[in-house]
């Protein structure tokens, strides 16, 4: 073996090793910065739970008075946690087992709703 060849050898493994050492610090460069930029994303994110209220469904039963249809029970007991008032009257049918919309004075029917206090 010539030693110019050898020389020339070991230079180019030298090079080799500095490109791999560059494409490492960079990728490493790359991961960190995205650490840092999806963990403030998480941050935000909690931040952002934090400040909304957390409501507690409770349930109650009701005595059903003259002249109480599943509507006017609903207005009275629905929230903002429903998409709409049916959903409301169709979360009461079943829970009650109720086949139709008819409820009578003196039937009990369970109810639910939200409260921000823990109870």
């Amino acid at each position: 073996m010539r030693k110019g060849s050898n020389h020339r050898t070991i230079k180019r493994r030298r090079e080799v090793f500095l490109k791999k050492i560059c494409i490492t610090l960079a990728l490493a460069g790359i991961v960190l910065t995205g650490s840092i930029v999806g963990g403030s994303r998480l941050v935000s994110a909690h931040d952002n739970a934090a400040k909304e209220s957390v409501e507690y469904k409770y349930y109650k039963s009701i005595e059903v008075s003259r002249g109480d249809s599943l509507w006017s029970i609903a207005k009275e007991y629905m929230s903002q946690d429903y998409d709409s008032i049916y959903d409301y009257i169709d979360e009461l049918k079943q829970m009650n087992h109720l086949d139709s919309d008819d409820i009578h004075a003196g039937q009990y029917l369970t109810v639910s709703y939200y409260e921000a206090n823990f109870q």
